[in-house]
């Protein structure tokens, strides 16, 4: 009998080992290949090579869009999920009926995750109509987090406002009357909306008359109840911003001392500096950060810093100059912040610097997420939802999107007004106004609209949606009837008819 032969049973043995052994490969090569499977990996049949594929999520608004990947028409509309292979450039093209084409050239990484969620289309023919008549062209304008409420301001009567409901059916304005005692020179001042609190009801202005400017605090809701904070606080030589967007809670900046002091209608300015050494410039955020520039005590440089709570550390240093730029903000619990000397021709942005040093000892300063280059470099801002910063110069713009940590350098191929600048429409898409006309961008310089004309001192604001579009026309004399038009407040629709 077999089994009862030595050397057949070490046979038998043997084969059941090299079995196993096999079979545990197998289910090993098995696994290592589902892994790579599952993160995307394939062998190019052209070229044998391996291949990691990447992921791309594409949107559009209004949605229902075809999808063209490398001119190829792709299933579906938008909203789609594409799995495409990865470390290589497509273009994507996004079109609708009765809409312009969007279009986009991206590298997709090897196993990434790229979102083109942002497409805003824009009709091929625009048509614009009166919604109110205004009693004389505005100097000013303000729109609240919301977007839905409009506040206009003019030379003539400069307390006197207009308040717009854009949600309204329909658009409808109030005046609102800020008392004229609130400040010396009612008559001969220029007002100016700072910020909006978050409940988009109150706002906060300056007032700006001979050599004094006061800082009010206006209910859009019961404006006579405005209130003059520098009167409160005690002191006319404040620069007041709201703290943490709260109504009654502010930083206030004394311009003869330059400190930085906390204050609230109800307990008065804070008895010591929220900073200590005189600031150059700063700007804040919440209610315990702030970026900001201070001397430094080398020739021709100045420090720039970052306050977050109990933390102070210094972020970089600064060529002097006459003026310094800074952004702040948050994105998920990181602060975000810029900083820039304009005779630098750049602006080094940072994606959380005190984490950064807290887990390199070691260092000094933190290591920059990026540099803007942006020769003779006139502002920084930071989009609505602060994925993106944006500098912009007389010629070029450069932009960084903190997510997929990608920086953009763009020129745009028509000239900037200077009485408008560049404002965010939402997180991805800046507005300016060129020869009177406004235009739309997406914020890496790809898919340049002409959109339609508006007053370039007021430029152009948009419904949360972004359906709808708002703009001004200024007063003038119509020969045609001998009579003279007033100034309006005129709505574009952003969507065809089949859309609406």
């Amino acid at each position: 009998m077999d089994y009862l032969d030595p050397n057949k049973k070490r046979a038998h043995k043997i084969r059941l080992l090299v079995g196993y052994v096999l079979f545990a490969i197998m289910i090993a090569l098995s696994t290592v290949l589902l892994v790579f499977i599952s993160k995307g990996y394939f062998v190019d049949s052209g070229s044998g090579e391996v291949i990691q594929n990447g992921l791309v999520f594409v949107d559009s608004r209004p949605a229902g869009a075809t999808v063209y990947l490398n001119g190829e028409r792709q299933r579906g509309t938008t909203d789609i999920r594409m799995v495409i292979p990865g470390d290589k450039s497509y273009s994507f093209d996004i079109k609708k009926d009765g809409y312009r084409d969007w279009s986009r050239t991206l590298r997709i990484e090897g196993g990434s995750l790229r979102k083109l969620t942002y497409a805003k289309l824009i009709p091929n023919e625009l048509v614009t109509e009166n919604a109110l008549n205004l009693r004389e062209n505005p100097i000013g304008s303000s729109q609240s987090i919301d977007k839905r409420w409009l506040v206009l301001n003019y030379a003539s009567s400069p307390l006197q406002l207009s308040i717009i409901d854009t949600e309204a059916t329909p658009i409808s304005q109030q005046i609102l009357q800020i008392p004229t005692t609130l400040v010396a020179n009612p008559n001969s001042g220029v007002l100016e909306v700072i910020e909006w609190a978050d409940d988009d009801r109150y706002f906060l202005a300056s007032y700006s008359a001979a050599d004094q400017i006061d800082y009010l605090l206006i209910d859009r809701e019961n404006p006579q109840n405005a209130v003059n904070i520098n009167t409160v606080l005690g002191n006319k030589n404040l620069e007041i911003g709201l703290r943490d967007r709260v109504r009654d809670q502010f930083f206030v900046y004394d311009r003869v001392t330059k400190l930085l002091y906390t204050a609230s209608l109800n307990n008065g300015i804070a008895a010591d500096p929220f900073i200590s050494r005189p600031l150059l410039e700063y700007t804040t955020f919440g209610t315990d950060w702030v970026a900001y520039v201070v001397e430094s005590g080398q020739e021709g440089l100045v420090e720039a810093r970052f306050k977050r709570g109990d933390s102070d550390i210094q972020i970089q240093n600064l060529k002097t100059d006459s003026k310094y730029l800074i952004e702040l903000a948050k994105l998920g619990n990181a602060p975000i912040m810029g900083f820039s000397s304009p005779v630098e021709g750049r602006a080094m942005v940072y994606f959380d610097p005190q984490k950064y040093l807290k887990e390199n000892e070691g260092s000094k300063f933190p290591v920059a997420t990026t540099a803007l280059q942006v020769p003779g470099i006139q502002e920084l801002i930071i989009s609505a939802d602060s994925t993106v910063i944006l500098g912009y110069g007389p010629e070029n713009m450069a932009s960084h999107e903190f997510e997929p940590d990608r920086s953009y350098n763009f020129i745009i191929d028509v000239e900037l007004d200077d009485k408008q600048e560049p404002r965010w429409v939402d997180g991805q898409h800046l507005s300016f106004s060129s020869g009177g006309v406004q235009y739309m961008i997406d914020f890496d310089g790809s898919n340049l609209y002409k959109l339609v004309s508006s007053m370039p001192t007021i430029g152009s604001y948009y419904s949360n949606s972004i359906n709808t579009m708002f703009t001004f026309s200024e007063s003038k004399f119509d020969e045609s009837s001998n009579t003279n038009l007033p100034a309006t407040l005129q709505t574009t629709s952003l969507l065809t008819e089949a859309d609406r």
